[in-house]
């Protein structure tokens, strides 16, 4: 008995001393997976694809408000109708809804590498089976490609700041539409880890994770009656995502992506672990 409270005491304190160096593995994996993501050409084209498409909606949106107004000036209203002359509504909120959209593309792209490429060179035995547990990989990861998201998200600050510049947008539903974006990258962002982790390629990864993320977005429209329809209304990351471009941040909508994120991530570490006893 007391060889073997004695020999347990090592063991007690090797998971003390990896406990109390937690954070600082997960900012190795961080830094490692950032440090990758600025010598990737993948990255640089998906963020010039995005770009240049987010440039083009933000071009078309101000075109059409522009010839709206020019319109109602002149008393000639188009025959389809012109739409509300107010900036925030016409162009801020649709802005951050094609936003939304094209995130549904971009991070996807930034995710699929991520676990499914350590699979495919062959680092993923030595990874798993490295002092580092499941959180500090996924969390490393995690942060590594929500960091760019949040990085992309700066840049598009450009455009509300056109509207700032040339008109008068309401301060208030712009920083609400940010919050929201900055929810939906970092929902997106532990969903495409989950499909990063289920693939073994990267292009699998993607469709995965953007078929997935796909259905969220369109559940509500999916079943819209009964019980399932309430259920499918609540799991709607359209739903949850249109108070933020009215300017309305409700807790339950905040709530909701919170609880996306983790529950995610959790799966994620469920099946990084199930791989680990395999390595």
């Amino acid at each position: 008995m007391a060889l073997e409270a004695e020999a347990a005491t090592p063991r007690e304190d090797g998971r003390a001393a990896r406990g109390a160096s937690a954070p600082l593995l997960a900012f190795s994996v961080f830094r490692r997976e950032l440090g990758h993501y600025f010598k990737s050409p993948g990255t640089y084209v998906a963020l010039t694809f995005f770009f240049i498409v987010s440039g083009a909606f933000f071009s078309l949106i101000v075109a059409d408000f522009v010839e709206a107004c020019a319109a109602a000036r002149a008393g000639n209203p188009r025959p389809d109708g012109a739409p509300t002359l107010n900036v925030t509504q016409t162009v801020v909120t649709q802005l951050f809804q094609a936003l939304n959209f094209l995130m549904l593309l971009l991070v996807p792209m930034l995710t699929m590498r991520l676990i499914a490429e350590e699979r495919r060179s062959g680092t993923f035995e030595l990874l798993v089976t490295s002092p580092l547990g499941n959180w500090d990989i996924l969390l490393g990861k995690y942060f590594a490609a929500l960091v760019v998201g949040v990085a992309v998200l700066g840049v598009c600050a450009l455009y509300p700041l056109v509207c700032f510049l040339y008109s008068e947008p309401e301060g208030a539903v712009v920083l609400s539409c940010y919050l929201g974006l900055f929810l939906i990258i970092a929902a997106y962002t532990a969903f495409g880890l989950f499909a990063s982790a289920l693939s073994e390629s990267q292009i699998a990864a993607a469709v995965l994770s953007f078929a997935g993320l796909l259905v969220f977005q369109m559940i509500g429209w999916l079943f819209k009656s009964g019980r399932l329809g309430r259920i499918a209304m609540e799991l709607s990351v359209h739903r949850h995502s249109d108070n933020f471009t009215k300017g309305v941040i409700a807790l339950n909508d905040v709530a909701f992506f919170v609880v996306f994120s983790v529950f995610f991530l959790f799966l994620g570490a469920q099946i990084l672990d199930a791989r680990r006893w395999r390595a």
